[in-house]
C-alpha cells in the first residue's frame, strides 16, 4: 500500500504571508529609491532573501513523499529516494515556539548514505510517516537518541530502546 505525505496551503500559508510582507517592506522601498543610497545595501539583499524564502514554500508546497513497504521517495522538484533497509540514522526533533515549550512543530530527519529527506509535522499523515519510520529504525537496531525516544512516545508512538542500547546498559549496571 502506498501512502503519501505532503503539504497542504493552509499549512505553508503562514509562510507565503511572511514572505510576501519581507518582499513588500524591503522591495517597495528599494524601488522607490532615486538614486543607489546605501539603504539599497540593506533593502536588496534582504528582498533577495524574502524572495528566496517565497521560492523554497512554494517547492516545500509541491514537494511530497511517498512511501510504501520497500522505501520512500521525494516527488515534485526534488527528487530523492531511499529503502527502509538502507536508513542509516533517524531523529525527531521539537521546536518549540513558546517558553514553556508550548506550541511548535516537530521535523523528522531519515538518512541513508545516498540521501537525507526530511518532513515536519505541518504536512498531513505526519504520524503515519513517523509510525513507518519508527518501525524501520527499530527492525534496523539503529542507536536513537534519548530526545528522539522521547519525541516518538510524546506523538503517541512508543519507541523502545535498541538491542545494542539494551545491551550496552546492561554492561554499564553490571
Amino acid at each position: 500500500m502506498t501512502e503519501r505525505l505532503s503539504y497542504p496551503v493552509k499549512a505553508v500559508m503562514g509562510d507565503y504571508a511572511r514572505a510576501a510582507i519581507g518582499i513588500i517592506f524591503t522591495g517597495v522601498p528599494a524601488l522607490s529609491l532615486g538614486q543607489w543610497t546605501f539603504a539599497h545595501w540593506l533593502l536588496v539583499p534582504l528582498c533577495l532573501l524574502f524572495l528566496v524564502f517565497a521560492w523554497r514554500t512554494r517547492v516545500r508546497q509541491r514537494t511530497a513523499i511517498v512511501w510504501d513497504d520497500t522505501g520512500l521517495s521525494l516527488s515534485g522538484s526534488a527528487q530523492a529516494s531511499v529503502r527502509w533497509n538502507q536508513v542509516r540514522s533517524l531523529k525527531l526533533a521539537f521546536y518549540a515556539t513558546g517558553r514553556d515549550r508550548t506550541g511548535g512543530w516537530m521535523q523528522l530527519t531519515l538518512k541513508s548514505d545516498a540521501a537525507k529527506i526530511s518532513a515536519d509535522s505541518a504536512a498531513d499523515n505526519f504520524p503515519a510517516f513517523a509510525a513507518r519510520a519508527a518501525l524501520a529504525a527499530q527492525a534496523l537496531d539503529l542507536p536513537i537518541d534519548d530526545a528522539t525516544r522521547a519525541n516518538f512516545n510524546a506523538i503517541g508512538i512508543p519507541f523502545a530502546p535498541s538491542v545494542r542500547e539494551t545491551a550496552a546498559i546492561d554492561e554499564a549496571n553490571a
